[in-house]
């Protein structure tokens, strides 16, 4: 082992040191140049032994045996001397020897790309001559095996270290297509030029962008001028990109293809802004569907379809007419060089039927339809393929106040009506349902007289009263005050529901009003109309506890008739004493204070004589 150390100490010797004695005054020592500073530092710091000379040279080669190369005594009698304490020295012997050591490492030094010329490949690794002393291993799996180098070729790596723990070199070929790549898209990101890259794969928020060696990110929101469903769609596919950042500390880009799209999309929107025009026909794809209409691509250009202009009929959304992806012809409506928008339409390329339609529909013709849509004004019906009518919510009955018309009818249903008005330059046409029938009003004074008294059927129930059956097109009204002589209500729903069968006579017919109007009360003598003969100022009676609210007391006297006592009326003892305590029905004692019959009022007070119990 010690045999070996001395070997390759003596080769390392010889390589870094002209063997000669130089010949000086007594009071200097020998001295030989060593490498450069900056070749030195690097070898102090990967503890590599130090190139030095030995007094003795012909000691050194005569191949004494060392017993320790280790020992720290080893170099003891050893003095290094820097090549800048003696670059200046006169001494041609010197200078040779400084040549031929920096040959040695033919101006090489870490952390930099050189050209490395390949020597020999195995299965695991690929060797090369850097001009050192040593020869280079590069890892096998840093080149493609497509790539793989002949032997004798030169290749640029990246020099890491002259020597590591090992006494390796470390080279790396990755590291130095990595700084060569890096400058490269630099180069690009500064002069705004596309760069090609291959999609690899998804990651949150984007994907990820092969541009050769060099990986980068793209936000999904740069993949595409539009919204983009399914990223999975573009990974392996070959685009254009634009840097557009640059992370120098990290290493990290940025790119965006929609950049590029919309380079691109501009130069076509403005070729085909010079060439189009209104009425012209044009081919393009379906790019996406919305709600309210749908974006055409017209190569390069999206020009929007408006849902009102896919078809001269009703449709609920564009997806009735075109899907993603259809090739279809288009119009153009109308277009703005300023803001280059496109207006398409679908149905101008086909006659509008409208244009016909005084012909074929007049006044009173009688139509037939399927029911399309039903709003709460009125109900729209199909007459034939793209032509709808309106038949609104008081063209249904006669007589009937129809509230819902969704009770009565369904969308698909089938109905007729009949042509009120036809406009084809608006496209409407007006259409009734209860012009098929005669008015009743012409005629109500032969079903209907004042003071009838009979029984109908309850079909609606309002807050200001109830609509109730008479005939099978006739209704009339109750109005809530009609109900009843003595109950004061604020909802008819306290008399009456919707479905029942009430009894009632007929007060009025308002023929101009069309209206009827009928009572419930008045099947009943008024109460009122002898009120004042039966109660007189300062009567004691005897009546029931209803309510209290905040204006004062409710009470029931004889014949339904309620009696009011003010708030103003009530001490507050007898509020605290009296009322307090009182419940629904209790009898309580009061006194009339005043009496009107044509307000229907009975104003009253408390007696004295009440005793809270």
């Amino acid at each position: 082992m010690n045999d070996k150390l001395e070997t390759k100490e003596q080769e390392n010797i010889k390589e870094a040191v002209v063997e000669e004695k130089v010949n000086v005054e007594s009071s200097t020592e020998e001295k030989v140049l060593e490498a450069t500073p900056e070749v030195e530092t690097e070898f102090e710091d990967k503890a590599t032994p130090e190139v030095e000379v030995i007094k003795d040279i012909e000691e050194k080669s005569s191949n004494k045996k060392i017993k320790d190369y280790l020992s720290k005594d080893l170099f003891a009698d050893i003095k290094r001397i820097s090549f800048t304490d003696d670059i200046n020295s006169t001494d041609d012997s010197k200078d040779v020897l400084s040549e031929e050591y920096q040959g040695t490492f033919n101006d090489i030094s870490e952390n930099q790309i050189i050209s490395a010329k390949v020597i020999g490949i195995s299965d695991s690794d690929v060797m090369v001559d850097i001009g050192f002393k040593s020869e280079g291993l590069i890892n096998r799996s840093e080149f493609d095996n497509k790539d793989l180098p002949e032997i004798g070729t030169n290749i640029d790596i990246f020099l890491e270290k002259f020597e590591d723990t090992d006494g390796n070199i470390t080279l790396s070929k990755y590291k130095a297509d990595f700084i060569k790549r890096w400058d490269e898209l630099k180069h690009f990101c500064d002069n705004a030029e596309p760069v090609k890259g291959k999609v690899i794969k998804r990651v949150k928020g984007g994907l990820v962008v092969d541009l050769g060696v060099i990986q980068a990110f793209l936000p999904g929101s740069q993949a595409d001028v539009q919204p983009i469903k399914n990223f999975d769609d573009l990974i392996n596919q070959e685009f254009d990109f634009q840097i557009v950042k640059v992370d120098e500390m990290r290493k990290n880009l940025v790119v965006s293809r929609k950049a590029i799209l919309e380079e691109s999309l501009n130069e076509k929107r403005q070729e085909l802004m010079t060439k189009i025009e209104v009425g012209a026909s044009l081919q393009g794809v379906v790019k996406n569907i919305t709600d309210f209409g749908a974006f055409v691509d017209l190569g390069g250009v999206d020009g929007l379809i408006h849902i009102t202009d896919f078809s001269w009929g009703r449709i609920n959304h564009p997806s009735e007419i075109v899907s993603i992806g259809d090739e279809i012809t288009v119009q153009v409506i109308d277009f703005n060089k300023e803001t280059s928008r496109i207006s398409l339409g679908l149905k101008q390329l086909i006659d509008n039927p409208w244009e016909s339609i005084p012909d074929k529909y007049k006044v009173g013709d009688v139509v037939k339809g399927n029911i399309v849509s039903i709003m709460n004004y009125g109900i729209f019906i199909e007459i034939e393929k793209g032509i709808e009518g309106l038949i609104h919510i008081s063209e249904i009955s006669w007589t009937k106040n129809i509230q819902n018309l969704q009770d009565n009818y369904k969308v698909g249903d089938s109905i007729e009506s009949k042509v009120l008005f036809v406009d084809a330059k608006e496209q409407k046409i007006s259409l009734g349902v209860k012009q098929l029938s005669e008015d009743p009003w012409k005629t109500i004074t032969n079903d209907v007289k004042i003071g009838d008294k009979k029984s109908g059927t309850v079909n609606k129930v309002t807050k200001f009263g109830a609509f109730v059956s008479l005939t099978d097109e006739l209704e009339g009204f109750v109005r809530t005050t009609d109900f009843h002589w003595t109950k004061n209500s604020s909802h008819p729903k306290e008399f009456v529901n919707e479905g029942d069968t009430i009894n009632y006579i007929v007060l009025d017919i308002l023929e101009k009003e069309r209206k009827i109007l009928l009572s419930v009360k008045d099947l009943e003598e008024n109460p009122w109309s002898d009120i004042e003969s039966k109660f007189n100022s300062g009567d004691k009676l005897s009546s029931s506890f209803v309510k209290m609210n905040d204006s004062g007391v409710i009470v029931k006297l004889e014949n339904d008739l309620e009696g009011f006592i003010p708030m103003s009326k009530i001490s507050k003892e007898q509020k605290k004493d009296i009322i307090s305590s009182l419940n629904e029905g209790d009898n309580l004692d009061v006194l009339v204070v005043e009496v009107k019959s044509d307000e229907k009022n009975i104003t009253l007070m408390l007696d004295d004589s009440n005793v809270n119990d």
